[in-house]
């Protein structure tokens, strides 16, 4: 349910009226924490991953995801279509590498803790972060409308 925000517009909170600078940063920076996901994730199919069955193309998917959600976060259009987009493909790979640490993933076990790994972690973690803090922000702006 949206909530309407009326009155002076000298008076309102900083939710709604700093909600666009806040927004703009936080869907930059969440496009520069996918560049660095699809930066890791092209980097391990090139090393690694490249003969590994499904896993492989599932990198390179993810790259490619990447790379075109940072385009539609470019355009003001299609930025909350993006950003949204840009939290599920970190989140599933996300959960795909919990699992790959479990049970295994397509046959793939992951095995200790590489420096690969930890940057796909951080850069995965600060997008979910980051371009979810976008949406809500521009969606604060949109409710104060």
């Amino acid at each position: 349910m949206a909530t309407r925000v009326t009155g002076d517009p000298a008076r309102l909170s900083w939710t709604t009226a700093g909600a666009k600078p806040v927004s703009f940063a936080a869907y930059t920076l969440g496009a520069l924490a996918l560049a660095g996901e699809a930066a890791v994730h092209l980097q391990q199919y090139a090393s690694i991953f490249h003969e590994v069955r499904w896993i492989g193309p599932l990198f390179l998917a993810n790259a490619a995801a990447s790379i075109v959600t940072i385009a539609g976060l470019a355009y003001p259009r299609t930025r909350q279509l993006a950003a949204l987009a840009g939290v599920v493909i970190s989140a599933v790979a996300l959960a795909s590498l919990v699992v790959s640490y479990g049970h295994g993933l397509f046959g793939w076990q992951e095995g200790g803790l590489r420096a690969p790994v930890a940057i796909a972690v951080i850069t995965e973690v600060g997008a979910v972060i980051l371009l979810s803090a976008g949406l809500a922000a521009s969606t604060a702006r949109l409710d104060a409308r």
